[in-house]
């Protein structure tokens, strides 16, 4: 799941950095940010978790099969990484 949300990013980031920054992003999206998010989620003790007994807002987060924590992990990161690194240059003209 974790590679899942890191593929996700790489339309994103196609043409607008190098490899070995989308290497280290990739390393420290699954090895650090995706564990984290996952165990808010899927943990009875994490924050975001249904199951816990202050779930957030009183609904907490329920996630079926995964897909929920792949795609809003990968999905924040890929709107984030886009604002900072801007448009692909010399990709499209006026």
């Amino acid at each position: 799941f974790a590679a899942s949300s890191a593929t996700i990013v790489a339309g994103t980031l196609a043409e607008r950095c190098q490899m070995a920054a989308y290497l280290c992003y990739s390393l420290t999206l699954t090895g650090f940010v995706y564990p984290v998010v996952a165990h808010s989620v899927w943990s009875p003790q994490g924050f975001l978790s249904g199951d816990t007994v202050n779930p957030l807002w009183g609904v907490g987060v329920l996630d079926f099969a995964g897909s929920a924590v792949v795609h809003l992990t990968g999905g924040a990161t890929a709107l984030i990484a886009t604002y900072l690194l801007g448009p692909r240059r010399g990709r499209f003209y006026d």
